[in-house]
């Protein structure tokens, strides 16, 4: 159904493999470090978000509820190979997964992508026929082909993700038999952006139209660069019914349903920071299908809603099982999204600032136009001022010229005048 989570294409590569790709995409990536590259949003405040989008420009777009991934396709010694990297940092290798590149065939493809990691969400679409399908949906671009794109500006990424990678992904399998398409493990698409004031459009037009669950929007900044990690120019906004926080769950007493919620504190340490609210009808219903004692949950991570009203003393009531991380949140990261839920706006208080930000965010467009005018009016008045000086110069340089040749004219008829006086004296000198 539409919002469950996927599974990752392929299968998880050797130890020793993995060691070796993680080097690559950090060589690839210009990181020290072999981490998961991928950037992390940080949480919408109303204290510092509405002064960012005000103070400069966003896309916006929809939050998807999948699994993050990278993609990554190399180029091997006999054929292309495409590995998925989740936050985990664990790559599967997914066969009959190929980028071509856009300059071949589409119908007998030869050329195909190699070192190139791309940005996405996997989610799966339910079709109105109960149809389930995997699709990859993109939104940002690290490297392609070789060429590091994580300076450029944000629409820059997305050409060269829709130009060079996806787009030619969808023609090649339009060539495709129906055989050889169900080999294929995801169909491609890329994510909708509007400018940030845009909301409306993408909350009332776009989300509504989606085949798969989406809890929220992504603002990302535009002339900041991809940075790996957490990136303060990516804003994660969320209603306040899905603001979320990752725990490790630790069973203290099954019998009791005493389950303790334990935060991330970095390396392999948690400490303690609530506990779960489940009741005892919660067990194989829902997404605790399968689980049907609390010690199944012992030792996994789960995401969870602040929900104090489900059941009380407890906070937090269980969402879903998260298996594609390998923590929790940091406890910095927790302590972020609860300042967030206190200082949240609500999506009709988030509609009514748009008007402002697009206000300002015209006044930027138009002083912009204002100084690139200016620029050119005052290259053109350079260019003027370059041309009358070149032509005064050109026209000294002639009459320089002229005087020059004048003196050399001169010149030469005194030194006739002189030969013929010289021709004359001669001549009456002769007996």
């Amino acid at each position: 159904m539409a919002g469950d989570i996927p599974n990752i294409p392929g299968e998880l590569v050797p130890h020793n493999v993995r060691q070796a790709l993680q080097q690559l995409v950090a060589d690839m990536t210009g990181q020290a470090r072999t981490s998961f590259p991928g950037s992390q949003p940080v949480s919408f405040t109303k204290t510092t978000s509405i002064p960012e989008l005000l103070g400069s420009n966003y896309l916006v777009c929809e939050k998807s509820d999948g699994v993050r991934v990278l993609v990554l396709m190399l180029l091997g010694q006999s054929h292309p190979q495409t590995f998925f990297i989740t936050r985990k940092n664990e790559y599967y290798f997914a066969p009959f997964c190929f980028f071509p590149t856009p300059d071949t065939d589409p119908q007998n493809p030869l050329r195909f992508h190699d070192r190139t990691l791309i940005d996405a969400e996997l989610v799966i679409d339910v079709d109105k026929n109960g149809r389930a399908e995997r699709k990859l949906l993109g939104f940002d671009a690290l490297v392609v082909n070789g060429c590091n794109c994580m300076g450029f500006i944000l629409e820059k990424r997305l050409g060269y993700l829709r130009d060079h990678v996806f787009k030619p992904f969808e023609r090649m399998c339009r060539y495709l038999t129906p055989e050889q398409r169900r080999l294929v493990p995801i169909s491609v698409e890329m994510k909708v952006f509007e400018r940030s004031y845009g909301v409306a459009k993408v909350q009332y037009e776009i989300i509504p139209r989606l085949l798969h669950k989406s809890d929220g929007l992504i603002f990302t900044s535009v002339v900041a660069p991809y940075t790996p990690g957490t990136c303060d120019k990516i804003i994660k906004w969320k209603p306040a019914s899905e603001n979320s926080i990752d725990f490790k769950i630790h069973v203290a007493d099954a019998r009791s349903l005493d389950i303790r919620l334990l935060v991330w504190q970095g390396s392999s340490i948690y400490s303690e920071f609530g506990r779960l609210a489940i009741r005892p009808g919660d067990f194989d219903r829902g997404h605790l299908v399968g689980v049907r004692s609390a010690n199944e949950l012992d030792g996994k991570i789960a995401e969870t809603l602040y929900d104090p009203l489900y059941a009380p003393p407890a906070q937090w009531r269980f969402m879903r099982f998260r298996d594609d991380k390998p923590h929790g949140n940091h406890i910095s990261t927790v302590h972020k999204i609860i300042e967030s839920m206190g200082d949240n706006m609500e999506l009709p208080e988030l509609l009514e600032t748009t008007a402002a930000i697009r206000t300002a965010w015209k006044e930027r467009e138009a002083a912009a136009a204002a100084a690139a005018e200016a620029a050119a009016a005052e290259a053109a008045e350079a260019a003027e001022a370059a041309a009358a000086a070149a032509a005064a110069e050109a026209e000294a340089e002639a009459a320089a010229a002229a005087a020059a040749e004048a003196e050399a004219e001169a010149e030469a008829e005194a030194e006739a005048a002189e030969a013929a006086a010289a021709a004359a004296a001669a001549a009456a000198a002769m007996p």
